[in-house]
């Protein structure tokens, strides 16, 4: 998944090293070997995130202490500000894109801060300085009700980007209670990552469909069953950018015809990441998460 949808990675992360060659001479011998590679290398590439940890002396907004997140394995690195102003101020979570973390979206934090709020942000599983090597939609969205639990429940909105966009509507349609949701340039169409990693591995038809398998294993139900769309209950505001390359705004807007009133904000030239450091984006996040407007 991380080769798409994370304009940090390379193409294609397959690292051979100096031995490549003689792979590539067993692979001529062994055609079912040179498969299972493929394969192998297909399952790392959906469920295995580049991990992206930020300098400890990287500044961040002051005032942030450890939430501690219990009975969730793995372990998750979480932090709250404001959590001295009590359950009378706003609770806003912000959820980080793959091959994210919790300093991609410090961007937020003072402005919710300005209003009043207490905002908590996460590394989702196998992402930052939480632990874990793989993980999946599924256990990003159930990483996200555990810290909604853990930082006093009930949310006004949540904040999130790209493919933790999908992961917080999974988690609004399993239950959860958001308050209003911001979606900043999601992913839409689930099997999108794995059907462009099986076009870069050059797998025909039944290479593909034996990594689905292996996807849908790892998920503990496949993966093509997987639907976003939305909630009637949850007012929702839909922020993307028309020139992003990695999510599709023409998905993201299927999304929003779906998801009963949800608002739409389009803008031009900040791509998938730049959305994060735009301050028109940031004013309209903080504001519809907090006021709905």
């Amino acid at each position: 998944m991380s080769v798409f949808l994370s304009e940090k990675s390379t193409i294609v992360r397959n690292n051979r090293g100096a031995g490549g060659w003689l792979d590539g001479l067993s692979g001529l011998f062994h055609p079912w070997s040179h498969q299972r590679h493929q394969l192998a290398e297909g399952r790392r590439m959906y469920l295995a995130p580049e991990r992206a940890v930020s300098p400890p002396a990287l500044p961040e907004p002051a005032g942030g202490v450890v939430l501690a997140v219990p009975g969730f394995n793995p372990h998750l690195a979480a932090r709250i500000w404001g959590a001295e102003r009590g359950e009378a101020a706003p609770l806003v979570l912000l959820v980080h894109d793959w091959e994210g973390q919790i300093h991609d979206m410090l961007g937020f934090v003072q402005p919710l801060l300005d209003q009043g709020a207490r905002v908590v942000a996460f590394d989702a599983p196998a992402h930052g300085r939480s632990s874990g090597d793989e993980t999946n939609l599924l256990e990003m969205a159930r990483a996200i009700r555990a810290v909604a639990v853990a930082a006093g429940g009930k949310l006004a909105g949540v904040i999130a980007h790209g493919v933790g966009a999908a992961a917080l509507t999974l988690a609004i349609q399993d239950g959860l209670q958001a308050g209003r949701a911001v979606l900043l340039a999601p992913l839409v169409d689930l099997t999108l990552p794995l059907r462009q990693i099986a076009h870069v591995l050059r797998l025909d038809m039944e290479a593909e469909h034996a990594l689905t398998r292996s996807v849908d294993k790892a998920l503990g139900q496949p993966l093509a069953a997987l639907h976003l769309h939305g909630d009637v209950y949850t007012p929702s505001l839909l922020i993307h950018s028309a020139d992003d390359r990695i999510m599709p705004v023409s998905d993201a807007l299927l999304l929003a015809a779906t998801w009963p009133g949800m608002a739409t904000h389009l803008v031009q030239g900040l791509g998938h990441r730049r959305l994060l450091s735009d301050a028109d984006v940031v004013e309209h996040s903080v504001g519809f998460a907090l006021r709905g407007r």
